[in-house]
């Protein structure tokens, strides 16, 4: 079945998405600012910092986005692709779209309005493009309005680095530009400029030009800032120096006025300085990341910070306060290691069904995707964050793992910074009500050695004998569970470890625990062991398959090049040729001739074939001499070249014999493995006060025992396949003395036999994945390896089907019992473990760091062979640092709406129609309170059927809901369900009889006032009588203890009993 051809749904980005890649635009009254991600312009309220309207049209990612300056209404953006955008940004209206006219194959850098006006109804803009050849920059000016180019008379030339450009469009008109060190200042009246360069050289980082005064400000790599007067004239330019950073300065900003800066770096602080005397500052410090832009509003109240993490903060320009942020995701910042910014991945929350992933250092972020909103971030790492330093690479502590409970979260942090030891902490969380926020539990130092490989709950859902499993890179589980708190400082539940496992030292791949918790599965290596989750000493089971079933191929594959390559042995050739012959006729026959003379060839001399440039003995031994005393050539290489030349090197019988016994000890060094190994167990018998130490040099040990092992096929065995040296090598008994040079043409080489045992090396496949089904398929556990997906029956122990898929991520659904897979390939496989046939496969996906399943808030009904996502929704986490999901075109996830309000129980339709519009509640009203004065509601019975309606009212948006005053009283009508009459008033039925005991009660089960009466008591019988009498006695003494006073108002003690007994009488009169 081929699922692109009939595939209709479409890749979808739903959150996400980089906010502060460039700076943003503030509208001119300062109420709306423009933000560009990708090809989207989002305009917010800066009073709120909601988002009111999307522009989507632009079909590149812009890099410019400006007002123009006379048509204050107008939008222009530019796109790297040379076209420009234009529109009304109030009525959310493209205008128009111009193509600019480039040269060929050149690429937008930067595009600046300017206060010039040519033959258009907009502003002309500074633009700098690039070839693709990467020869120096080339500028223009382009008009707006028409896209061509305007000639100017203009020398300058720049270089090849992108250029940081900034405009003046008050009354001085100039264009400052830097490339490295070099600043340019342009007057684009006359085109006239003139050329500086930085203080020692530095590189500039950043430059902005003042809107009022013919004053412009740049700053350096080294944290300097210069602003500079009179720029026009070098004879009498001045600058001055403004220095507080100790970092490079990232952006500078002036306020309207002209007579403050605001400058920010790495420090994660925000400079406001007073350009008339440098030496006055002020600081708002601990902003949340490193700062990237600054802009300021036209009137001078707000200030827009952007930082690293992905968040915009407005903050007040007079008492630098900060009043909004507007954030999407939070980034952790580039920290120089390489490391991936989301070991979590992307995680679901039982409890809200929210998304967790990474946020920035230290914090997990929670993001619901429904509402499209950040809901918090919550810091999880207790230590403090460094700022960068340039040059220097500063490791930070990571959340590497997290699992989630309905009440309760777990999570794993690592600090490594390659050199000390590993700090590794397990933190249990508790969710809080009162808080509607996790508080820590419990903190576990070092529960494993150099960090986790997963951690998980036995259920998402249950709370009663809850278990958590951990793995670690030291090949051990631990079982956790709860116990009572021994603090007395602290009363409650805690964590601990309830027992630890491990299998023959393998390394441990994944986890899983069965839908009932009572199962553990462990991939160990290639190995599926299952234990008992209460006592999990001992496996149960060990499963693993054949190695050509699990992916590993128990045979070796064999390729020769068709064509010689650079370098190749011109004597090898004609052998290289008959071999390929052989090789295509064993194949086709099965004839043990020609197997034999396979082997001779692949191990006998070469074939009769002579070298291009036969030497002499003489000619020989001149070039060995001189090859022997280059100084710059290794051994190996010494003697490579000695081949070419057809030279061949011997060894003596006591070297070779020392060399073999050096290859022993080098390339097998199973001796040496096994001594660290009987190291690592005698390091659990030491005192914890001796054990880190003696771990830690077993550790630089083990460090200094992998880079020889890593060395050693590089250099050594190369060298050790020169000389002729290898397992079946035996030395020569025969010859004796120094290296002696040999002609290869004249020398005999005596044909080697292949050892019976010598076979191709066959590897273990490693289960990276372990996932039990549920429901009706709990039975069915899936293991990936790294080439296949193995279906297991526990009824059987059996293996049930494969599939041939390199996975490297796997999410489960257990409402539809679905897998969704991504390859290693970037291709999505969905199925379930029953049928492992693919309900949905895609190809050409973007790179992601993880997969889940959000549950619909209103499922669809229909069949996952029909539409797979009918219950829940997948969606994956990309590189780009976006939330994407697969939907039909015109669709997302968030119109996943709960269904219109209904709260009380209309008679006509005309009814149920008025009920579901906004202000229908006015017109209907009237019919209802005529019909409220005829109907006696009964007791307060909450059923099932109103929940809908209930869960519809918290959902819906309050922009579109009525007032609060007018649908209260009809909505906690809607609780309320009418009795039947009839059954309250007649006790003559024998089944209201056995249900109120012979008396008539009403909803709470107490006999009504009336029912003491005498003609009552003459019509039942003696058993209800006696009943009845009984009945009548507990609600005296329920009278008297409730009208009896208290002797005290502060006796809590004779309150309690008294509120005891009160609520075992009633209890009695219940029963």
């Amino acid at each position: 079945m081929n699922f692109d051809d009939e595939d209709r749904l479409e890749l979808q980005f739903l959150a996400g998405g980089n906010i502060v890649e460039h700076a943003p635009v503030f509208s001119p009254d300062g109420r709306f600012m423009f933000v560009r991600c990708q090809t989207k312009v989002q305009v917010y309220a800066t009073s709120t910092g909601e988002l009111t309207r999307v522009l989507d049209e632009a079909t590149a990612p812009l890099i410019s986005l400006e007002l123009d300056r006379k048509q204050p209404d107008l939008l222009i953006g530019c796109t790297s692709t040379a076209e420009l955008f234009r529109w009304n940004w109030r009525a959310g209206v493209l205008k128009n779209t111009v193509s600019l006219t480039l040269g060929n194959g050149e690429t937008i850098l930067t595009c600046h309005l300017m206060n010039l006006y040519k033959g258009g109804d907009t502003a002309c803009a500074f633009v700098t493009a690039k070839g693709k050849g990467g020869e120096q920059v080339n500028w223009l000016v382009i008009n707006t309005s028409t896209g061509e180019k305007i000639d100017v008379n203009c020398g300058l030339k720049l270089k090849r680095r992108t250029p940081l450009v900034d405009v003046g469009k008050g009354q001085f008109k100039y264009i400052i530009l830097a490339q490295g060190f070099y600043i340019y200042f342009v007057n684009y009246e006359n085109w006239t400029f003139c050329r500086y360069k930085s203080a020692k050289h530095h590189t500039i980082t950043c430059v902005k030009m003042s809107p009022c005064e013919m004053v412009a400000a740049t700053a350096d790599s080294e944290g300097r800032i210069y602003v500079w007067r009179n720029f026009e004239q070098q004879n009498s330019m001045s600058n001055t120096l403004f220095h507080w950073h100790h970092t490079e300065v990232t952006s500078l900003a002036f306020s309207p006025s002209g007579g403050s800066i605001y400058s920010g770096g790495h420090e994660c602080v925000l400079v406001k300085w007073a350009v008339a005397s440098p030496d006055y500052r002020k600081y708002l410090p601990r902003m949340s990341s490193v700062i990237r832009h600054i802009v300021v509003s036209d009137d001078n109240d707000n200030v827009l910070v952007c930082t690293e993490d992905n968040a915009i903060q407005l903050i007040s320009g007079s008492e630098c306060i900060i009043k909004s942020t507007v954030q999407h995701f939070t980034y952790e910042t580039n920290d120089k290691t390489g490391q991936s910014k989301f070991p979590l991945g992307l995680r679901l929350n039982p409890r809200t069904n929210t998304l967790v992933l990474n946020g920035r250092s230290g914090h997990l972020q929670f993001y619901s995707a429904y509402t499209k909103s950040l809901l918090y971030n919550l810091r999880v790492v207790n230590t403090n964050v460094h700022s960068e330093k340039a040059n220097h690479i500063i490791y930070k502590t990571r959340i590497t793992r997290a699992a989630f409970n309905i009440n309760w979260m777990a999570t794993g942090e690592v600090y490594n910074d390659l050199v000390n030891f590993a700090e590794v902490r397990l933190k249990f969380w508790h969710y809080n009500e009162r808080l509607q926020s996790y508080i820590l539990n419990t903190e576990i130092e070092l529960p494993h050695e150099n960090g986790f490989k997963a951690i998980i709950f036995s259920n998402q859902f249950q709370v009663d004998n809850l278990r958590c499993a951990t793995a670690g890179e030291d090949n051990v589980i631990k079982v956790w569970g709860l116990t009572d708190s021994e603090n007395i400082y602290k009363r409650g539940t805690m964590w601990c470890c309830l027992a630890q496992t491990s299998y023959r030292n393998l390394p441990i791949g994944s986890l899983c625990f069965s839908q009932d918790g009572s199962l553990l599965a462990v991939g160990y290596g290639n190995t599926l062991a299952l234990y008992d989750a209460r006592n999990p000493r001992l496996p149960l089971q060990t499963l693993s398959c054949p190695p050509g079933l699990d992916g590993v191929i128990s045979k070796a594959q064999l390729r020769l090049a068709q064509t010689p390559l650079n370098g190749a042995r011109k004597e090898f050739t004609q052998q290289r040729q008959q071999l390929w012959a052989l090789l295509k006729a064993l194949i086709n026959s099965n004839d043990e001739n020609l197997i034999q003379q396979a082997k001779d060839l692949i191990v006998g001399p070469p074939a009769k074939a002579k070298l291009v440039s036969q030497l002499e003995n003489s000619s020989k031994e001149m070039v060995f001499k001189y090859i022997m005393k280059m100084p710059e050539l290794g051994l190996h290489q010494k003697l490579q070249l000695l081949r070419r030349f057809g030279v061949e090197c011997s060894v003596p019988d006591a070297h070779r014999d020392r060399l073999q016994h050096l290859q022993q000890r080098a390339v097998i060094p199973q001796a040496t493995k096994l001594r660290l190994r009987k190291l690592e167990f005698r390091l659990h018998r030491l005192h914890p006060r001796h054990f880190f130490k003696a771990k830690q040099r077993l550790s630089h040990v083990n460090n200094r025992r992998q880079k020889f092992e890593n060395l050693v096929p590089q250099d050594v065995m190369n060298l050790f396949s020169v000389l002729k040296l290898d397992e079946s090598s035996k030395p020569k008994k025969e010859k004796k003395g120094k290296s002696k040079l040999n002609d290869s043409s004249k020398t005999n080489m005596k044909t080697k036999k292949i050892p019976v045992n010598a076979a191709p090396l066959q590897g273990l496949a490693q289960i990276s994945h372990v996932q039990f089904g549920a429901g009706d398929q709990a039975h069915l556990v899936a293991v990936c390896t790294e080439s296949r997906v193995l279906i297991w029956n526990l009824l059987t122990l059996r293996l049930q089907a494969g599939l041939k898929l390199s996975v490297c991520h796997l999410a489960f659904d257990p409402l539809t019992n679905l897998m969704a897979v991504i390859t290693k390939n970037d291709e999505l496989h969905v199925f379930q473990p029953s049928v492992p046939l693919p309900l949905y496969q895609r190809s050409n996906l973007p790179k992601t760091h993880g997969l889940a399943w959000l549950p619909r808030r209103q499922p669809r009904q229909s069949s996952i062979n029909v539409d797979w996502q009918a219950q829940s929704t997948l969606l994956m986490l990309t590189h780009s640092q976006e939330i994407a999901c697969l939907a039909l075109p015109g669709q997302s996830p968030s119109d996943d709406a709960p269904t219109p309000i209904s709260f009380s129980q209309p008679s006509a339709t005309t009814d149920i129609i008025l009920k579901h519009a906004t202000f229908g509640i006015h017109v209907i009203k009237p019919l209802q309170v005529s019909g409220e004065s005829l109907e006696k509601h009964g007791p307060l019975i909450v059923g099932r059927e109103e929940h809908s309606a209930v869960s519809a009212f918290v959902n819906l948006s309050a922009h579109t809901m009525p007032a609060m005053s007018l649908i209260c009283g009809e909505f906690v009508k809607s609780l309320l369900t009418p009795a039947d009459s009839t059954s309250r008033h007649s006790s003559s039925s024998a089944k209201d009889g056995l249900l109120t005991n012979g008396g008539t009660v009403n909803g709470n089960g107490v006999e009504h006032r009336d029912s003491d009466e005498e003609h009552d008591d003459e019509e039942l019988g003696e058993e209800a009588k006696s009943t009845l009498t009984t009945r009548k006695t507990l609600l005296k003494q329920d009278e008297k203890l409730v009208d009896f006073p208290l002797k005290g108002e502060t006796d809590l003690q004779g309150l309690d009993n008294r509120l005891r007994i009160i609520t075992a009488l009633r209890t009695k009169l219940r029963i």
